[in-house]
């Protein structure tokens, strides 16, 4: 039997390699049945999702719009099929940056669900519990906060304490407390996630590494670094045996790590573990991939720290660049790139840090 681990990894093998086959199976079914065929739209979908996982949010999104248009025209606004498209089209709307648009789509899809479902239906708390990631990204804490308690009083009462989607639901609010200040709220929560997991997974389980370093990251805010590291040790040890070095989850946990010892003040050895996703992101991603601009990013402040700030400001142009060129100049992720620029004028490494940490 397979592991969870060898699942996951049969996953991510599949996402790379499914794209040429869908994009034949999607031109071979416009050819023969015509572009409004379910097939047709079928497989627009299935190319779309993985274009999205891909992080071609462009070509993902053309795809999308297409068939939510074709959807509701033939098949109406309360068809499921319908519902799955606008709530596909939301998701890649929120990455784009396009917040007004994603909330829009969202926000008619649960009124559609509660309406057709019922206020406890899994598929009304799963939109609801959409729509509240989008309040959070458009920084309306408390939005996000009263649906996601919604959210986790109906996932008990309906799926039980331990269910995924009930653990999944308090990780999501959790999130959020710890967004609006709670770090007690938010402890406790996450506790009780990883308890959970680590009795009825194991204790190296995707699942429970996951737990792990959402627990270990609330440590860090509560500036219980020793805490922190100890878990994202723990994490990082077993991703590099069970994973190895180049696996997504691995270099998570090694990023996670590196931020730990940063604010403990090893700056050789977060930068020695930057360089390492860094080099690996662009090896395996390329350089306009998201997780390798983020890696960028990441580095510069280490070295900006140690007083390399040639390298940092090289670094920061080149996501600055890069975020334009994708994004566009209005998006979020722009304007921090901007903003990480322009730490760089501060005359000394204490206004830096001030600019670096201030509560956002």
């Amino acid at each position: 039997m397979a592991t969870s681990w060898e699942k996951h990894d049969s996953v991510q093998r599949e996402f790379a390699s499914a794209r040429k086959p869908q994009e034949e199976t999607l031109e071979s079914h416009r050819h023969l049945l015509g572009e409004e065929h379910p097939d047709t739209l079928t497989a627009m979908a299935d190319l779309a999702r993985t274009l999205y996982r891909q992080g071609d949010w462009a070509g993902a999104r053309k795809l999308q719009e297409q068939v939510l248009a074709t959807r509701r025209r033939l098949l109406g606004e309360e068809h499921p099929d319908t519902r799955r498209a606008a709530s596909d089209l939301a998701v890649v709307l929120g990455e784009q940056g396009n917040l007004a648009g994603a909330r829009k789509l969202q926000e008619h899809e649960l009124e559609e669900n509660r309406r057709v479902q019922g206020e406890e239906h899994p598929q009304t708390l799963t939109a609801m519990s959409n729509l509240a990631a989008t309040l959070y990204s458009q920084g309306d804490l408390k939005g996000a906060r009263e649906l996601q308690e919604q959210v986790l009083e109906g996932s008990r009462r309906v799926q039980g304490e331990e269910h995924p989607h009930t653990l999944t639901a308090m990780n999501n609010l959790a999130a959020t407390l710890k967004g609006l200040g709670d770090l007690a709220a938010t402890r406790k929560l996450q506790e009780q996630v990883l308890e959970t997991r680590r009795r009825l997974l194991g204790e190296e389980h995707p699942d429970t590494l996951t737990a792990m370093t959402s627990l270990a990251g609330t440590l860090c805010s509560q500036r219980d670094l020793a805490g922190a590291r100890e878990l994202q040790e723990q994490a990082l040890e077993a991703c590099l045996r069970l994973l190895g070095e180049d696996h997504p989850s691995s270099l998570t946990a090694m990023n996670n790590l590196a931020a730990t010892l940063y604010s403990q003040g090893d700056r050789s050895r977060a930068r020695k573990l930057q360089e390492q996703v860094l080099a690996t992101r662009l090896r395996l991603l390329g350089e306009e991939h998201a997780s390798s601009l983020w890696a960028k990013s990441n580095l510069a402040r280490t070295l900006y720290s140690q007083g390399d700030r040639s390298g940092a400001r090289k670094l920061d142009e080149q996501v600055l660049a890069t975020r334009r060129r994708l994004l566009g100049e209005e998006h979020p992720d722009t304007s921090m790139a901007k903003n990480n620029l322009a730490r760089m004028k501060p005359r000394t490494l204490r206004h830096w840090l001030q600019l670096m940490f201030r509560p956002k």
